[in-house]
């Protein structure tokens, strides 16, 4: 009876070593040197009769960065890439597959996770494709790629890149668009290892309303119209046509809050709140309609400007070092058209 109970604890023992978690081993971002700030843009709009020092407000933006001629979200991606391998003394060679998220890609073919593969010298990355989900890419591709990870042991490390290179697509004219948004490059790295506690990428929550699909497009005529010399400029470039975004705080909330259900999170659990960094007053007002300390939350929109698909790890990039080993983050975010992800994460 005494090898039974030893054989029975042994067991139990080694049951509780073998949860597949899939971490976030560290980000890492980057930003083009090229500074303006509010002032740039309302002069801009000024000489064509237009104000948007009050969108501005509301939106609470200071400044953004905006890419040179010779960059494009490609370039940026490889300099964030180069950022978190660096950071978190990894080489390309440990890396295992690329993903890149974007919806202002330089090449469709071939796929820029191969180009990047090609960069960065990533040796032993032969699992490489992008992905298109516009603005909650990132969040997206941790959600997918996580459970993918957690079914393919070999895939010890997953580098994630997101990039926004906006300013070589927006029409000039518009005044929500183009003094709204910033270029950049964000990346993190997912790590898969077993460990008795369950922690890392645990869940996701989604909510799409296509109702809004024509709200926001890119190219505005499609691009199999793309290339034909009698479509003007303007209709290649993005259409944003202006809509209530009233609908954002109270869906949020309500993904958010399912999701914390179902998993039996605690609000107050929830060391950070990490979200789109497109709008600081519907952000705050999220977290008003939750309940949640305003404390808790990170908004660098005002100092890069709406960087979309990168925004939540850029996000995430300014308190990675300060966390606290304890609790949960919450990502959400939404993209064009409309669909919102929130996805939950033990720290």
């Amino acid at each position: 009876m005494l090898l039974l109970c030893q054989i029975a604890a042994w067991y139990t023992k080694e049951v509780r070593k073998v949860e597949q978690n899939v971490i976030i081993r560290g980000t890492g971002i980057y930003l083009p040197a090229n500074e303006v700030g509010n002032e740039y843009f309302e002069e801009h709009f000024r000489r064509l009769g237009v104000e948007v020092t009050g969108l501005m407000k509301h939106l609470n933006r200071h400044k953004r960065f905006l890419a040179d001629r010779d960059e494009s979200s490609l370039s940026m991606g490889y300099e964030a890439a180069k950022t978190v391998l660096t950071k978190f003394g990894l080489e390309a060679k440990d890396i295992d597959m690329i993903v890149f998220a974007t919806d202002t890609p330089e090449y469709n073919v071939p796929t820029n996770a191969l180009k990047l593969n090609q960069m960065l010298k990533a040796e032993n990355a032969h699992r490489v494709y992008d992905m298109n989900c516009n603005c909650i890419g990132m969040l997206w591709a941790m959600d997918a790629i996580a459970g993918y990870m957690q079914q393919r042991r070999s895939v010890k490390r997953t580098l994630i890149i997101g990039s926004m290179h906006v300013s070589s697509v927006v029409r000039y004219k518009d005044s929500v668009a183009y003094p709204t948004f910033g270029d950049s490059a964000a990346a993190l790295i997912l790590e898969n290892i077993q460990e008795e506690e369950k922690r890392g990428i645990l869940d996701s929550e989604y909510l799409t309303d296509s109702d809004y699909h024509n709200t926001i497009v890119l190219p505005e005529c499609g691009h199999s119209k793309e290339l034909l010399y009698e479509v003007p400029k303007e209709k290649r470039r993005m259409a944003w046509n202006p809509f209530d975004f009233g609908f954002l705080a109270d869906n949020w909330a309500g993904i958010i809050t399912r999701l914390l259900e179902n998993n039996h999170v605690k609000l107050e659990e929830v060391q950070r709140f990490v979200f789109s960094q497109f709008s600081d007053a519907d952000n705050q007002l999220t977290l008003e309609k939750l309940g949640v300390d305003k404390e808790k939350y990170i908004f660098v929109g005002d100092k890069y400007g709406y960087t979309g698909v990168s925004s939540p790890i850029m996000a995430l990039n300014e308190v990675w070092d300060s966390l606290k080993p304890e609790g949960y983050l919450v990502f959400c975010s939404v993209a064009a058209g409309y669909s919102m992800n929130a996805v939950l994460y033990k720290i």
